[in-house]
């Protein structure tokens, strides 16, 4: 900051007249050095000069501390203490919440520790917490009798089995040990004691699994004004607004539009990420503790399941029928407008400049002036379908296929802009005029298919879904898609084949993608409901790409996947266990090491009215073919509203957790905090919830722990602890503390070894 700005000389003067204090707070000898030169500059009393250390952490204070001493006794300054601030910090006596302590004691905060007795069953916790607050030098440690008994409903506070012996790759659900708004009833309680505290910060140790998909994930998205499908790193890079997803509801298997509630972005560069593709070609990109969706073999039901327990052959469930929030496109584009582009400083072979000037683009010499406003008609976009799938062409001015250019020269010919045939006969069109040049950019039709260089226009997520069938349909007759009782498949680059999926998902019609020959990819439709119904919807015109006989194919028998539920192919891969009928099937659905089931006798995937209603739901269950490791820098995630999932890459995608440890949580209750208390209405303070450990795993919680000097012998993790106060080891609780301190390198001082 300019000096002029932070220096006002006439204040400086003003309150060293009324004998005012001079506080500055140092580092440095350098600082020393600026402060004696205000000193002399003004004339400040040495005795009403103070010096502070530099520090936010008590550690960076304490370390400060004596040389500040010193520059005070040799400049004759008085020494000033750093002022603490207050904080409540609830603390449970396990290993999150004595870490949170741990944090905010290293920032700074004189910590009031707060304890509540909601009648937990292991309630040793209540002693651990009582050596914590003590151990970390808690200013006061409160503890609170609230009793949540009363109420049950959870493993902690009813007769109710506590999980044991899980993998934590299976701890994707909220479980019973959750506690009907704990967190809630513990910040409401927080919040009271700091407001009287006159305290505005409020720590807490939650801690949320990352459940995240990479950045380039594309998700539907709708605000009031559009919808398009897009990469979920510009979801989360979008001004705040209401924008929705399209989700699934796991009690009605419904799929529609849901409300965003939150987005995220994690750090992930320490994470182990995986990039899963299935058979139809959908592919995504998750970390290790993300969740996809697989299917229940005994019950049915979509289940979730972490990317490091999915294998090859694992069916994943994926939505195959949006056609039920394709009402977000319902209306047609009437005009498109390329002013922007026509005005942008792009040039197409440097020939003819353009200028754009009330509505008309011109050359530079102005001989031809056509309207910057294209009337969007199905001749223009089959048109430009057409040339979407031939080979390109190139010209004086830019590379162009004819098809739509044709269109265009309608539009522009009665204003002095005309085109001619290629010489060399190599290419569709040449292009002379730079004017109708830059009409055909903002229609996609530059570059080449084998190079991969085609793509939709721009505008292809503002037409109504009826006029995207109609580009569809010209990109199929233009690219020479095939269309027999067979068969129905297209090569096209990659852009457009992913695009075409799309809309093809939104008219419930699902595609497989592959690789292609060339550059370029292979689409092709190989269930008879789909064939049918792309050809009852999409306006194909040209013969030979039509089926004979009747133009429509025929549909023996029961389509082989309508739905998940319906004929043998989607459920092959989850009745593939590899174990004898009268086996025993140890199952994720309640836990304990005595929840078995016999699969004699059973289908493999359940009966009853889950299948059916399965079976009946927009979703299909596809097969893994490939696992693969990669890196990502971040990784992002969604929170939506009534549902636990979101749409990525055509995949469906998971988000739970304790639902009273989000983020999304956390920003609400403090959003409250500040309107339902005194303090914040009156605006004296702003009330702070801090969640340190949120994102953190529990090895860096240990690492964290250890980091700040916790004895972490102290804590207490355990849900059922044993006679003689010894902990269980097989509770999820005991076995995520177990995984943390084996990732991290430790040993666990409580050192508890499954019974």
């Amino acid at each position: 900051m300019p000096e002029a700005r932070r220096l006002r000389p006439a204040a400086i003067a003003r309150f060293r007249d009324l004998g005012a204090w001079f506080k500055f707070v140092v580092g440095a000898e350098q600082d020393v050095d600026e402060v004696l030169a205000i000193q002399a500059r003004y004339g400040l009393p040495s005795a009403r000069v103070l010096l502070m250390p530099l520090g936010m952490r008590r550690e960076e204070q304490e370390a400060r501390m004596p040389a500040v001493v010193e520059w005070c006794r040799r400049h004759g300054f008085r020494f000033s203490p750093r002022p603490r601030r207050r904080a409540v910090v609830l603390l449970s006596g396990g290993l999150d919440s004595t870490t949170t302590l741990a944090t905010a004691r290293a920032e700074g905060f004189d910590c009031y520790a707060l304890t509540v007795d909601y009648g937990q069953r292991h309630q040793v916790e209540l002693e651990a917490a009582r050596r914590v607050a003590q151990a970390l030098g808690a200013r006061e440690h409160a503890v609170l009798q609230v009793d949540l008994r009363r109420f049950g409903g959870s493993a902690l506070t009813a007769d109710l089995a506590i999980p044991a012996g899980r993998d934590p790759a299976a701890m994707t659900d909220i479980p019973p040990t959750y506690v009907p708004a704990r967190n809630t009833v513990f910040l409401a309680l927080a919040l009271a004691w700091a407001e009287t505290l006159g305290a505005v910060d409020l720590f807490i140790g939650v801690n949320a699994l990352d459940y995240s998909v990479d950045g380039r994930a594309v998700v539907w998205v709708r605000s009031r004004s559009w919808a398009r499908p897009m990469p979920i790193e510009e979801l989360y890079a979008l001004p705040d607004g209401d924008y929705e997803t399209i989700g699934v509801d796991r009690a009605s298997l419904e799929v529609g539009w849901r409300r965003v509630t939150g987005r995220w972005r994690h750090p992930a560069a320490h994470k182990r990420c995986l990039r899963i593709r299935l058979e139809g070609g959908q592919e995504v990109a998750i970390s290790e503790d993300h969740s996809l969706f697989t299917v229940d073999p005994l019950t049915a039901r979509p289940v979730p399941v972490t990317g490091a327990r999915v294998e090859t052959g694992t069916p994943i469930v994926v939505p195959v029928d949006l056609s039920g929030a394709a009402a977000a496109w319902s209306r047609d584009l009437s005009v498109v407008d390329v002013g922007e582009l026509v005005a942008s400083d792009y040039g197409l072979g440097g020939r003819g400049a353009r200028e754009a000037r009330d509505g008309l683009s011109s050359n530079r010499s102005g001989p031809a002036e056509i309207p910057l406003r294209i009337p969007v008609s199905d001749e223009l976009l089959y048109r430009t379908g057409l040339g979407l799938g031939d080979g390109g062409a190139a010209s004086s001015v830019g590379r162009t296929p004819g098809s739509a250019s044709d269109a265009l020269r309608s539009y522009v010919q009665p204003c002095g802009v005309s085109g001619g045939g290629s010489p060399a006969d190599d290419v569709d069109r040449v292009i002379e005029s730079p004017v109708l040049a830059t009409l055909v950019r903002p229609l996609g039709l530059l570059g080449t298919v084998t190079a991969g260089e085609k793509r939709f226009p721009s505008f292809f997520w503002d037409l109504s879904q009826r006029q995207r069938r109609v580009i569809v349909a010209g990109l199929w007759d233009g690219g020479g898609g095939r269309v027999a009782s067979g068969e129905c498949a297209l090569e096209a680059s990659h852009p457009l084949i992913d695009d075409t999926c799309r809309s093809f998902v939104l008219d419930g019609i699902l595609p497989s993608v592959r690789e292609g020959p060339h550059a370029g990819r292979l689409l092709s439709l190989g269930r008879p409901h789909d064939r049918q119904r792309f050809l009852e919807l999409y306006p194909l015109r040209l013969l030979s790409t039509r089926p004979g006989d009747s133009g429509r194919t025929r549909t023996d028998g029961r389509d082989q996947a309508t739905g998940p539920g319906e004929g043998a192919a989607p459920w092959d891969a989850v009745g593939r266990t590899g174990l004898d009928p009268e086996d025993e099937t140890e199952t994720d659905g309640t836990g304990g090491p005595d929840d078995r089931r016999r699969r004699a006798g059973r289908p493999a995937v359940g009966s009853g009215p889950s299948r059916s209603a399965l079976a009946s739901s927009r979703l299909a269950c596809l097969r893994v073919v490939e696992i693969r490791d990669v890196r990502a820098e971040y990784l992002y995630d969604l929170s939506v509203d009534g549902c636990e999932n979101f749409v990525a890459n055509g995949v469906l995608a998971h988000n739970s957790g304790y639902p009273d440890c989000r983020p999304e949580y956390i920003e609400a209750f403090e959003r409250m905090a500040n309107l339902a208390t005194r303090a914040g209405v009156e605006g004296r303070s702003r009330f702070r919830i801090h969640a340190p450990l949120i994102a953190a795993s529990k090895a860096e919680i240990v690492r964290r722990a250890r980091a700040l000097g916790v004895d972490l012998g102290l804590t207490w993790s355990c849900y059922d602890p044993q006679p003689g106060g010894r902990p269980c080891g097989v509770c999820d609780s005991c076995v995520l503390r177990r995984k943390g301190f084996a990732e991290a390198g430790l040993a666990d001082p409580l050192s508890p070894r499954p019974r």
